[in-house]
């Protein structure tokens, strides 16, 4: 009876376990990278559906496009000096008027009436200092007329003195006559100097009232003038030639002190108005250039005045034209403009695009070499016009940048691009 051969166990080859490690590696890099790209948050989208631009590099023309309305360059406002009622309109609104005309006519019944009490009263003052000045007057009439009486007297004493001493010689005159015309004599001539002291001080009291009143007068003068033009002021006038633009009145309307009767616009020359971003109100000031075209033709205008003010996000300035302005153009007329912040700089630069919004700059999306995937990447950006913004950081030239908008994919890590 043969006995059982014991079968010994193949080994495998060494190369075999290679073959099998190798499989074994490969079946674990692919089940980790389906794994792995199944964890990163993609979004589809047909490449048809989205903008694709190359950053490149060139002059950054540091620029904003704004948006202007054109306005008069002088305007002038009319308001009511003093309330009334508006008795009768004397042009139309949108009438071409001339300086001094009258425009309308308001009408003030206590107005008139104190005017009438200010000009009496004025008046009384008036009649008041003028009688204080005729006083000063005849006080240095009455003044120089003592001066000649006392002359006079001290002349005839004199003379009276001289023939007395002879008389007295010749005991002609008694002594004491002859001392009452000495003493009456040294009495004249004190009175002299007196009335030469009381001259010189009425002449300075003199001068320094008159003053003092000329002063005056010319103060009620302008008072008299005020009440008079406050009255006068009923009847409006317009302060310079222009266009009635606006003249929002009524027959028997009231209006307020102060309140807006209508506006005059000087239409021979124009500014326009800008609305501009707050972002660049510390970028924007005076005599910076603008560009527009208008007809076909380009234009230049400059900025002659920043409002500091922010309302409701943007601010506003004014601009004149530059050169050739346009012709026929009208008050209210909307123009697009270039407006320039600096001078061009060679930099890296993407085209603008909704991206912009949706990420401020800080991140964009960068299509891969094979064009099937664009992965977010960080980036930092500087100035922007409205064609390109400006890249510092993250980007380098030739890279292919998604710029549309990002809306549906600001959460996801990665866009894949289907046909």
């Amino acid at each position: 009876m043969a006995m059982d051969k014991v079968i010994e166990k193949k080994r495998l080859a060494i190369w075999q376990w290679g073959l099998i490690a190798a499989a074994i590696a490969t079946t674990a890099w692919f089940l980790y990278g389906v794994l792995a790209d199944a964890s990163i948050r993609t979004y589809r989208v047909p490449a048809e559906q989205i903008i694709v631009s190359e950053v490149q590099f060139g002059a950054f023309e540091d620029l904003i496009p704004i948006r202007g309305t054109i306005q008069p360059l002088n305007s002038v406002f009319l308001d009511a000096v003093n309330g009334g009622a508006v008795e009768e309109v004397f042009v139309e609104e949108g009438s071409f008027v001339e300086a001094g005309q009258a425009l309308l006519q308001l009408s003030n019944t206590n107005l008139r009436l104190d005017a009438a009490r200010n000009d009496t009263s004025i008046t009384e003052q008036m009649n008041f200092l003028n009688n204080i000045s005729d006083g000063f007057e005849t006080t240095t009439l009455n003044t120089a007329r003592n001066l000649i009486d006392t002359e006079y007297r001290i002349v005839v004493l004199k003379r009276q003195k001289s023939r007395s001493a002879l008389l007295v010689a010749k005991s002609l005159v008694s002594q004491e006559e002859y001392d009452a015309l000495v003493d009456e004599l040294s009495y004249q001539r004190k009175v002299l100097n007196n009335l030469l002291a009381r001259q010189v001080l009425e002449e300075k009291i003199r001068e320094d009232r008159l003053i003092q009143i000329a002063t005056q007068k010319l103060k009620l003068e302008e008072n008299l003038k005020v009440s008079q033009s406050s009255f006068e002021s009923l009847l409006v006038r317009a302060p310079i030639s222009g266009q009635l633009t606006s003249l929002p009145v009524d027959i028997g309307e009231s209006k307020q002190r102060g309140e807006r009767l209508g506006q005059i616009d000087v239409i021979d020359q124009y500014k326009i108005v800008a609305q501009i971003d707050e972002y660049y109100v510390t970028r924007v000031a005076a005599d910076q250039d603008a560009t527009f075209t208008l007809s076909g033709a380009e234009f230049n205008a400059r900025v002659i005045k920043v409002y500091p003010e922010i309302t409701e996000g943007t601010f506003e300035v004014d601009l004149i034209f530059e050169g050739l302005a346009p012709a026929n153009v009208r008050r209210g007329q909307t123009l697009q403009l270039e407006l320039v912040l600096g001078n061009p700089v060679e930099s890296l630069l993407l085209p603008l695009g909704g991206f912009i919004q949706d990420t401020g700059g800080n991140w964009v999306f960068v299509v891969g070499a094979n064009g099937e995937y664009a992965t977010r990447r960080d980036v930092r950006v500087g100035r922007r016009n409205n064609r390109f913004v400006e890249v510092q950081e993250g980007l380098q030239q030739g890279d292919r940048v998604i710029t549309s908008s990002y809306s549906q994919m600001e959460d996801m890590e990665r866009i894949q691009l289907t046909q």
